[in-house]
């Protein structure tokens, strides 16, 4: 039976009622839109200036970006002012997160409570930031933010550093092995690939223009079913805001990661946000691109940042790519690209086998060092679609695996009107002897936007009892020991839109006794 992280009720996020003592507040909240209306006419400025002279940015940008600094100044008080006080709960810590779900989503509460981050994130992505300001305006609570910030960079940053804060003892070597990045690439370009793929210098060049492309997106769920139907949706991803699951382009992405963790290093931010606004920023008015910086930093200045906070020599990434037209002989020559920009790619993963079948065999090299090959991932939407596919041959020996963790809890309403929650040792128990007959390299997570803080205790709580069953640990998006999540009077286990799939055949709970 699990308890409460603190026993009260958890504030909600809404607008502050009108009342005598609130006059100056709703003052103060006008000042805000109007200073941010401002700067949204220097960047309009600014965005046409680049278009009218890309090659020459001369004098007149470094002034708007001064004038963009005078601004700022003024509407960072007030930034740290964000009415956003989300409920927090501690985990036991987890000691094997294989990666942060979504790149950190789940730590999206985390981050706006937080009155540094909130200043890099509004200086660097301040269309990400005004959507969410606006969002948090009309009532949203931190679980409809959470996916506001899937794959975005600032968050991954966030997350890598509030993580190599205060690493433990006996960390698993498997924890945050990489980076979560969805990725999307233009079918165009896949095919110019298919074309190209046995000449060496011609498929350099396609590579390239892979990398130069693509883009790290979750997209919306419209998108998934007609990547599903077989229509490329490239090009409206790229046309989708970042706050609506779009994302931004490779280069650019590992530019505002490595920036972010740059900001956050710095002794004195407000110094540190004046020089780096005198780099200009992309005249694209494609959402992907908006308010990037043009031209990026080098990776390897992204890298050098990474290595500073969690001394790891590179930055890897889990890879799953979105595009259905990507084969495993695809994956391979981009696992080779990206290696040859300084990323290391740790995984590739997939919900079909066929498309990461073969990529583990792929040599990395980076600057001359060798580095293990990519692990492939298969990934399940519960752990009876795992054990379904074990009992009918589709997962091979030695595989590693993921299922959503949520389908190892149980949910009992009781007449309190407040869920309780348990383990389902018996399936973990069953699941452990697959592991074993399997040879199986098994974790597990959650879609965060759809689990509360007594779920993911327990599963916290899981993983740090059963290592050797869940080898790979909880993909958990958020802090390694916090949740930011509430209590409802519904169970909220995480399963989110993947319980629909049950209800229609998709996906199926563990049988007991079929060991």
């Amino acid at each position: 039976m699990t308890t409460r992280g603190d026993g009260g009720k958890p504030q909600r996020l809404a607008r502050p009622k009108v009342s005598a003592e609130d006059k100056l507040s709703f003052r103060f909240f006008s000042l805000v839109g109007r200073l941010w209306a401002k700067i949204e006419a220097l960047f309009a400025r600014i965005s046409s200036l680049l278009r009218r002279r890309r090659r020459q940015l001369g004098a007149e940008a470094r002034i708007l970006g001064a004038e963009f600094v005078q601004f700022g100044a003024q509407i960072w008080d007030k930034i740290d002012d964000l009415p956003f006080v989300p409920p927090s709960f501690k985990l036991t810590p987890i000691r094997t997160q294989f990666y942060g779900h979504g790149a950190f989503m789940g730590a999206a509460p985390a981050l706006l409570a937080d009155a540094r981050w909130r200043r890099i994130l509004a200086f660097l992505m301040p269309d990400v930031f005004e959507d969410v300001r606006a969002a948090i305006d009309a009532g949203a609570d931190g679980q409809k933010i959470m996916p506001m910030f899937e794959n975005n960079p600032v968050i991954a940053a966030f997350g890598t550093y509030r993580n190599a804060l205060a690493p433990l003892e006996d960390e698993s070597p498997h924890h945050l092995s990489g980076i979560e990045w969805d990725v999307f690439v233009d079918q165009d370009v896949i095919a110019e690939w298919e074309k190209v793929r046995k000449d060496p210098q011609a498929l350099t060049e396609v590579m390239e223009r892979v990398l130069d492309t693509s883009l790290i997106a979750h997209a919306s769920a419209a998108d998934t079913v007609q990547e599903n139907m077989g229509v490329c949706q490239y090009k409206d991803v790229r046309k989708t805001r970042k706050t609506g699951l779009g994302g931004v382009e490779i280069d650019s992405w590992l530019d505002l990661f490595g920036r972010a963790l740059c900001l956050a290093r710095a002794e004195d931010l407000d110094v540190a946000v004046a020089e780096m606004a005198k780099e200009p920023r992309s005249s694209s008015d494609e959402a992907c691109m908006l308010n990037t910086f043009a031209p990026p930093w080098p990776i390897q200045r992204a890298v050098a940042e990474h290595c500073a906070v969690t001394g790891k020599p590179n930055i890897s990434a889990i890879v799953e790519i979105k595009s259905l037209r990507s084969t495993p002989e695809f994956l391979s020559d981009l696992v080779r690209a990206l290696n040859a920009r300084g990323v290391h790619v740790a995984a590739v993963a997939s919900f079909l086998r066929d498309e990461v079948e073969g990529v583990s065999a792929t040599a990395q090299t980076i600057h001359g060092v060798a580095y293990d090959p990519p692990r492939e991932i298969q990934f399940f939407h519960f752990a009876g679609d795992l054990q379904a596919a074990c009992d009918t041959g589709h997962v091979a020996n030695g595989q590693s695996v993921l299922f959503n963790g949520a389908s190892l809890l149980d949910a009992v309403q009781t007449d309190a009107g407040l869920p309780v929650y348990s383990t389902r040792l018996r399936v973990v128990s069953e699941l452990e002897t697959y592991r074993k007959k399997h040879d199986l390299h098994v974790g597990f997570y959650v879609q965060e936007g759809d689990c509360d803080h007594a779920a993911a205790s327990l599963l916290s709580d899981l993983v740090a009892a059963r290592p050797d069953t869940f080898e790979l640990g909880f993909a958990w998006g958020g802090l390694r020991d916090e949740a930011h999540l509430p209590t409802l009077a519904v169970s909220r286990l995480g399963y989110g839109s993947q319980r629909m799939l049950e209800y229609v055949g998709k996906a199926t709970q563990w049988k007991l006794g079929s060991t």
